[in-house]
Formats: C-alpha cells, sequence, structure tokens
C-alpha cells in the first residue's frame, strides 16, 4: 500500500465519523483556494499559516492531472494518473501547511483538471476513477453519483452550514465555444434533491455553498453557471423556495479573483460569490467585463477568506481576498441580516 492511501484512508475513516455530527466550534476564520500545482512553491501558503483558519475548503484544481512535468495534455491515460496526482499532493507544501487542520478542519470539491481533463463533465471515461481516489483522499462520502457534502458548524445562532457541490460527475456536456446551454443541467436530480435537503435543514445562520466554477460573473467567455441558465435559476429558485437566509457562495477555476454581487434576483437579498484563485495558478488577463463585480480583479496569486464577528447583535461578514506578500486585495464587510430574504 503506498504511504499516502494508507493515510488517507485513516482520514477517510475519521472525517467520515465526524462530518455526521454538527461540529460545536465557533467559526470566526474560514480560509480557501483553488488552482494549485503541488509541485510549485508559494510563500502564500506562509500567509495561510499566519491567518490561522479554523476550516480550510479546496475549491478545485487541487492539482492538474493533465499537466505532465510541465506540459499540458488533452487526455492522461496513465492508470495510475490519479494515484500518482494524489500522492504529489500529499506531499505538497500546501498539505504541510494545513497539516494541523487534517482530517476534520479541511472540505473539498473538485474541478476540471483535478477531476480529469480540462472543462470535462459527465461523458468524461474516468470520471468514476477519479470519484474513487478523490473520496479515497479526502474522506468524503462514497456516493454513486458524485464528491458532493456538508457540514454544520457551531451552535444555534452562530451556525455555519458548508455545503461542497459536485459540478463535474453529472454536468452536462459544454457547449461549443463554452456559450450556453439553455436545458443543460449542472448537477443531477439526486444531487439537487440532496440540496433541497440541505438548503431547507433548519438551524444555518450562514450558509456557504463552495462552486468550482462562478455563480454570479456572466459575461467572460469561460466556464460558469451562466453556460448552464436553466441550472443557475433552479437554484436561485430553490434558494427562494427553501427560505434559506445567508447564502454567499465561494468559486475558484479563474486563475484571478474577484468579489461578485448579483442583486434583484428571487432570492430577496444580495447574493454574494468571491472567487479565489489560484494559489499558484494566476492569469494573464488583466482586465475583464463583471458588472456585478465589486472592487477590482485580482492577477495575482491570492486565497479567500471568510471572517465571522459572531459578538455584535447582528453578526459582521467578512469576504476577503489575501496576497503572498501578507496585503489584502480586497475586502468587503456586511452586518449578516443583509442575507435575509426580504419580506413583502
Amino acid at each position: 500500500m503506498r504511504p499516502w492511501i494508507g493515510l488517507a484512508l485513516v482520514w477517510a475513516f475519521i472525517s467520515c465519523g465526524l462530518r455526521a455530527v454538527p461540529s460545536d466550534e465557533v467559526l470566526e476564520r474560514i480560509g480557501f483556494g483553488s488552482c494549485y500545482k503541488p509541485e510549485k512553491q508559494t510563500p502564500l501558503w506562509a500567509e495561510v499559516k499566519r491567518f490561522d483558519p479554523q476550516l480550510w475548503i479546496w475549491l478545485g484544481d487541487n492539482f492538474y492531472n493533465d499537466w505532465i512535468e510541465g506540459k499540458y495534455i488533452r487526455f492522461n491515460d496513465d492508470p495510475d494518473a490519479f494515484i500518482k496526482g494524489y500522492e504529489k499532493l500529499s506531499k505538497s507544501e500546501g498539505m504541510a501547511a494545513l497539516q494541523k487542520l487534517m482530517p476534520d478542519h479541511v472540505m473539498a470539491t473538485w474541478d476540471d483538471h483535478d477531476f480529469g481533463k480540462n472543462d470535462a463533465g459527465k461523458d468524461y471515461s474516468r470520471k468514476e476513477e477519479a470519484r474513487k481516489a478523490f473520496v479515497r483522499f479526502w474522506g468524503t462520502p462514497d456516493r454513486p453519483d458524485g464528491v458532493y457534502s456538508s457540514r454544520d458548524w457551531g451552535p444555534a445562532g452562530k451556525c455555519v452550514r458548508v455545503i461542497m457541490l459536485d459540478l463535474r460527475y453529472n454536468r452536462d456536456p459544454l457547449p461549443k465555444k463554452k456559450e450556453v446551454s439553455p436545458e443543460g443541467d449542472m448537477l443531477g436530480e439526486l444531487q439537487w434533491a440532496w440540496l433541497k435537503g440541505e438548503l431547507s435543514r433548519a438551524g444555518a445562520d450562514l450558509v456557504v455553498i463552495g462552486s468550482s466554477t462562478q455563480f454570479v460573473a456572466e459575461k467572460h467567455p469561460y466556464e460558469r453557471w451562466a453556460n448552464f441558465p436553466k441550472s443557475k435559476a433552479r437554484l436561485l429558485q430553490l434558494i427562494a423556495d427553501c427560505g434559506t437566509k445567508g447564502v454567499i457562495f465561494l468559486s475558484g477555476d479563474r486563475h484571478n479573483g474577484e468579489i461578485s454581487c448579483q442583486k434583484g434576483t428571487v432570492v430577496g437579498y444580495p447574493v454574494y460569490d468571491i472567487t479565489s484563485s489560484g494559489l499558484t495558478e494566476v492569469s494573464s488577463l488583466k482586465q475583464e467585463l463583471n458588472p456585478d463585480r465589486v472592487g477590482h480583479l485580482v492577477n495575482a496569486q491570492n486565497f479567500g477568506v471568510i471572517l465571522l464577528d459572531w459578538k455584535e447583535v447582528d453578526p459582521k461578514v467578512t469576504l476577503e481576498l489575501h496576497l503572498s506578500n501578507g496585503t489584502v486585495a480586497e475586502s468587503l464587510s456586511f452586518p449578516l441580516s443583509q442575507l435575509a430574504p426580504h419580506k413583502p
């Protein structure tokens, strides 16, 4: 047995047991990120350690299965590809920085590159191999239709529900030129039913939804929920129908960071999406159209932060993007009550 597999099995055994039970720990500091090539070194992890998150969320592209020795390949047919990918991740600078949080204070989903193929969805031929490797490493529930998961943190009145979506295993094929698939689905019906249960379940004061691709931003030509407008509208309507308060989206994928806010939806309050990408990968794009952006586009290695101040009568939520030099590139604060459905 490879060393990382044995360790991952221990993590899986422990974390599956813990995730069935809500944590009593009050969350005040959440860190998250995406788009990580484990073979690369970066001072960003020193800043993560300095921030000292209580929970870390991996938002996908946690390694790049379709990059071999620094070169992109269209399809990795190595039978040990996922073993090698997770072995590299397990020995990485990032996992060492998060060592004290493993296994029960780390949550994860995947995106296309650790799923195994650029822009891949349900038609990817190695998706079941990818799913089994993900479950074995991260210890998420062993579901037949993907790697989605959820966990509650904190007591009543300070409860944070973290929902990690799977936007790959059952996602319909991406439209040509990444345009619009009017009837295309992102999740699959089993995950939709599960998500309805999580959004309907009482007790959460803040609901953090981990979405590997951007939920709010719609104008760029890359992967986004807007490729599948029926699914995006369905999720907004589901939040509204369930009366779910306090929803915030976290996303990655883009190799740049930003905070977006969509208003005027059926949800009845502003829908925030904070994008953190990448931990090592940075886009060459310096500007990009996004009418819903709050602040500026961040073209640098970054990780995302949610700060929660529960001391106030109306708790304060702060969203931030942190850089490797210790500066905060973007910051936005608002009262938690802002994320409550407006009564007619």
